[in-house]
């Protein structure tokens, strides 16, 4: 029991270590991004890649959720780059999903809402006239923004459970580069899942 505490401390030390540091390097690059930036579509363009960004994550996160590992197996007795790293990420498909939809679902989601509200009042900078009308252009443009992210976030996982074995296999030959290119692992060989995970097929 002592080490099961123990254990979860450090994954819940770890995680909000990782959170903090990413959130603060991304809320930092899109602070200065959008001082340094003064026109309103590439304001509109970066808030754009933010929510693709969050709906991306988050395929990969229910993709991980969803696939079986067994065809990767066959790909890496075939030597083929990225399976094994494919299985790790289906053994790990709880981590990778905890990653990618909790903590860069919560962080995208965060500074979302914050570049809108600076778009807004960007938008009634440049409009005057819009002054009056403030409650309701700055109400339109967060529920519109709110809107295209649940969308996308809903149509990502209809993908991500449906094309999961092809998706995780990206990641896994993405994760693959990293490793040659650093030399660091990303995900330890997780412990083999149970039949009936295993013969899963998407």
């Amino acid at each position: 029991m002592a080490k099961i505490i123990r254990n979860n401390v450090k994954h819940l030390t770890i995680v909000f270590l990782g959170t903090f540091l990413a959130a603060a390097v991304i809320g930092f690059s899109s602070e200065l991004f959008i001082e340094k930036v003064s026109s309103l579509v590439l304001a509109l363009l970066f808030l754009f890649f933010i929510i693709v960004l969050n709906i991306g994550f988050d395929i990969v996160g229910v993709a991980a959720m969803s696939a079986s590992e067994v065809p990767f197996h066959a790909k890496a007795a075939n030597k083929i780059q990225g399976s094994g790293q494919a299985v790790n990420v289906v053994r790990n498909a709880d981590v990778v999903a905890n990653f990618c939809a909790d903590v860069v679902g919560d962080i995208t989601g965060t500074i979302t809402g914050a570049l809108a509200a600076g778009i807004v009042l960007d938008i009634l900078r440049l409009s005057p006239g819009l002054d009056a009308y403030e409650i309701f252009v700055s109400t339109f443009f967060l529920a519109l923004v709110a809107a295209i992210t649940v969308i996308g976030k809903a149509w990502g996982k209809t993908v991500g459970v449906t094309r999961a074995n092809d998706i995780v296999f990206l990641v896994g030959r993405i994760f693959s580069w990293i490793e040659g290119a650093t030399g660091v692992q990303l995900l330890k060989s997780g412990k083999q899942q149970k039949q009936r995970k295993r013969g899963k097929k998407t």
